[in-house]
């Protein structure tokens, strides 16, 4: 036989295997199993703990084991629960790491969280921190670094948006008002130097609505008025009107766009229309006061020394000598290298001051004083003996002594000009020699040679050409 405890097949125990006992032969697990089974499932672990007391031996042994088994299921039921226990904690790490990997990244990314990572632990509720509004000279601030990077871009169109936007937060704000003058203010410059007067114009009148006591915004604001009056002057030929106004310009703003070029031409254009009707010292007075203004402009500067030389000619073909060198001298002043000038000048100057020159013919023994080409002295003289010949070419007057003595032949020789060297002893043009006792010698033989190398002249004749030449006056001999 068999029993069957907890549905499986067990060896039949002693006393029951030979069919003795008192109870029928019905399988254990039949009869008993359904109660031990009912029993352990009722009263669990406290089967074993109670001291049951049964009479019947079989029903005994079943009972333990009974208690057996339901011993065998809570220690099978601790080892299950105990293993998924280990399982628990075996996982428990996966997520703490995730966790940890979630929380680095999120103080990577946002920064510092300060939060426990205690969240079992109760924590005291934060309380929300309010956010203080900005009021509008702040919002305006942070507008300035952006409108300053735009300025020096010369972005203009995006400046002026933001100076749009910086109103808007704040309409009557000084900083506000302000900026848009410097906005205003340096487009303005910047069309000026591009050209573009007209549209400048209008940024010049926006800086002085924003800012009407500003004397920089109203400076050019004047200046580009007078400007567009001058290109309109220009334009319709009024040289005077073209003149004054972009004078007016250059004066406020001296380095107002291309105003200097433009009155520079006004000034030319203005002069040149004087020349071309004959009007030459009106062309110098305008091209005089150009220069006076633009002493460094050379357009004015050559056009003002060709007038001059031109008006020069003119009046030294007219014999109006003094007023041609006076011309052709502030010619060659403003330009010293004009030949044309230069010309022009000897040939007046040799006219006003023509060249003394003493021309002595040895041949005819005559003395001639010419002043230029005008003969001013002629007179008889006596140059040396032969032997003691009178050298000829071309000297000029080295000294002169109303009274020179010769120590060589002990003379006195009145109105003296020396004019070269025979070794140390000086040869010259005097009067009549004086001899020690007062005498004069060689009186009657003027017009023939009788010296001893000097050119010999009548006492009156000396005198008068001792006044007349000048030390440098150029001496020709010859035969």
């Amino acid at each position: 036989d068999a029993q069957v405890v907890a549905g499986q097949e067990q060896p039949a125990g002693p006393g029951i295997a030979d069919g003795k006992g008192e109870h029928p032969p019905e399988p254990l697990d039949a009869a008993v199993a359904p109660l031990l089974v009912g029993v352990q499932d009722d009263l669990g672990i406290r089967l074993g703990a109670e001291a049951v007391v049964v009479d019947c031996p079989l029903c005994q042994f079943n009972l333990d084991r009974g208690q057996e088994a339901g011993g065998k299921r809570q220690e099978a039921r601790g080892r299950r629960q105990e293993a998924r226990g280990r399982k628990i904690v075996s996982l428990l790490p996966y997520p703490l790491l995730l966790i940890s990997v979630v929380l680095v990244l999120a103080v990577v990314v946002w920064g510092p969280v300060n939060r426990s990572l205690a969240w079992p632990i109760p924590t005291p509720t934060p309380v929300a921190t309010p956010t203080p509004t900005p009021n509008p000279a702040q919002i305006v601030d942070q507008f300035v670094p952006r409108l300053q990077a735009a300025l020096a871009g010369q972005n203009w169109e995006r400046a002026e948006e933001i100076v749009a936007l910086m109103k808007a937060v704040d309409p009557s704000g000084d900083e506000v008002q302000a900026w848009a003058r410097i906005t205003f203010l340096r487009h303005g410059q910047a069309l000026v130097e591009a050209g573009q007067v007209q549209a400048a114009q209008e940024q010049f009148d926006r800086a002085v609505v924003v800012a009407p006591d500003d004397e920089e915004a109203r400076r050019w604001q004047q200046a580009t008025r007078a400007y567009l009056a001058g290109q309109a002057a220009l334009e319709a030929g009024d040289w005077a009107t073209a003149i004054r106004s972009f004078g007016d310009v250059c004066a406020q703003v001296p380095d107002y766009g291309d105003a200097l070029a433009q009155l520079v031409e006004a000034y030319c254009r203005q002069a040149q229309a004087a020349v071309d009707q004959g009007d030459l010292s009106g062309a110098i007075e305008t091209l005089s006061q150009a220069h006076e203004r633009l002493p460094d402009e050379p357009r004015v500067t050559d056009l003002l020394a060709s007038t001059y030389r031109q008006r020069g000619i003119f009046c030294e073909e007219r014999g109006m000598l003094e007023q041609a060198r006076a011309d052709l001298e502030a010619a060659l002043a403003l330009r010293p290298g004009d030949a044309e000038a230069q010309a022009h000048l000897d040939r007046v100057l040799y006219r006003l001051f023509p060249p003394k020159r003493i021309e002595i013919d040895i041949s005819q023994q005559r003395f001639y004083a010419w002043e230029g080409d005008t003969l001013v002295y002629s007179f008889p003289t006596s140059t040396g003996l032969p032997g003691q010949d009178t050298a000829i070419g071309h000297f000029q007057v080295l000294d002169k002594m109303p009274m020179a003595y010769s120590s060589v032949w002990r003379l006195k020789m009145p109105y003296w000009l020396g004019i070269y060297y025979v070794g140390n002893i000086e040869n010259g043009i005097h009067g009549l020699p004086i001899r020690p006792d007062g005498s004069v010698m060689w009186g009657g033989l003027l017009g023939q040679r009788a010296s001893y190398g000097c050119v010999i002249l009548s006492t009156e004749a000396a005198r008068l050409i001792y006044d007349w030449a000048e030390i440098g006056t150029v001496v020709d001999i010859h035969y």
